[in-house]
């Protein structure tokens, strides 16, 4: 194993510097499949550098930034336009809210006056014991 050694302006510190070039991240490499860098299979990009990674990043939240900007003002136009539209929408349906729970409270008084009625033709039965009616059978 003879590698060359050469002396830094710094005499102390030695700096081992092999015989071969360095292999860039983006060539092809004997025994992997692909190479690293650039777009892969379904839009996936693969990175080595954490300043790639890091640039990758920024494109995308600066792009997501861009369109959540976009809706808010977009909303905040419409809301300053005053279409009207928005208002009847909600205006129908609190009107639809109300009217179920009109009926919701109605529904609730019919089934509490059967109960009590129920209750009255019980108690009702218990204090006077009429005679009971004959069963009929019918024959067909």
């Amino acid at each position: 194993m003879s590698s060359q050694i050469s002396q830094s302006p710094d005499p102390a510190s030695p700096v081992a510097i092999s015989s071969q070039p360095r292999i860039q991240p983006a060539q092809k490499i004997k025994g992997r499949k692909g190479k690293a860098g650039g777009t892969g299979k379904k839009g996936k990009v693969f990175v080595e550098d954490k300043k790639d990674l890091l640039s990758l990043m920024s494109s995308i939240t600066s792009d997501k930034d861009s369109l959540r900007a976009e809706k808010v003002a977009k909303a905040k136009a419409h809301i300053e336009k005053g279409d009207g539209k928005t208002e009847k929408k909600n205006d129908g349906s609190l009107r639809k809210r109300q009217e179920k729970q009109k009926a919701l409270e109605a529904a609730k008084a019919k089934l509490v006056e059967k109960q009590r009625e129920k209750r009255r033709r019980k108690q009702g039965k218990e204090v006077v014991d009429e005679k009971p009616t004959k069963k009929r059978v019918g024959f067909a």
